[in-house]
């Protein structure tokens, strides 16, 4: 007779340990010999997705006793649950992001932190080298104070889009963290 309790396989008298897993899975149990292994039984737990196993001993020496169904263990489940939820919310968190600087050239995006730091030192100094703000202003026929203040508005619009996004993510994440069920897990939305 095979059963599993509480984490353990038992074959007659016999008592293996199983790992505690995040998803649903099958063990699969073979009598095999003492030299192949100390307590004659092979066990392998197949997970979905995962190659099953079989054992390496003579196939003529090893005898197939069966398969249980093993479910996950909630705690394990739970966990699992986490990271994916945490994963799709960082995703999401991402695409809203990525939205607002999508219609700029990537060129243009890695630009932004020189034309702040140039916009920054200009107040400061309104004689401050400036070489970036000043061709862009040139090409665009404004003058580099009002190319100055645009990237300022852009920088405030971006910091409070930003700052929303991720500290929306950051109350997703510690609502994650907080859910101790399957259930309150789902209920957390973006």
């Amino acid at each position: 007779m095979m059963k599993i309790e509480n984490a353990v396989l038992i074959v007659g008298a016999v008592s293996v340990n199983l790992p505690l897993l995040g998803a649903d899975a099958v063990v699969h149990a073979w009598r095999v010999p003492a030299e192949y292994r100390e307590n004659e039984l092979f066990v392998a737990v197949d997970q979905p997705g995962q190659p099953g196993e079989i054992p390496a001993c003579d196939p003529r020496a090893a005898e197939y006793l069966g398969a249980l169904d093993y479910p996950a263990a909630e705690s394990e489940a739970l966990k699992a649950a986490k990271l994916r939820k945490l994963a799709d919310i960082n995703a999401l968190c991402n695409a809203e992001l990525d939205a607002f600087s999508r219609s700029y050239p990537a060129g243009e995006v890695q630009s932004w932190p020189q034309q702040v730091k140039e916009a920054e030192a200009l107040a400061v100094d309104p004689a401050a080298a400036v070489p970036l703000l000043t061709a862009i202003a040139e090409q665009r026929g404004i003058t580099v104070a009002d190319l100055a203040i645009r990237v300022h508005a852009k920088m405030d619009a971006y910091a409070q889009l930003s700052g929303a996004l991720i500290g929306r993510r950051q109350a997703a994440e510690d609502q994650i963290d907080a859910a101790g069920t399957l259930e309150d897990l789902e209920a957390i939305a973006w």
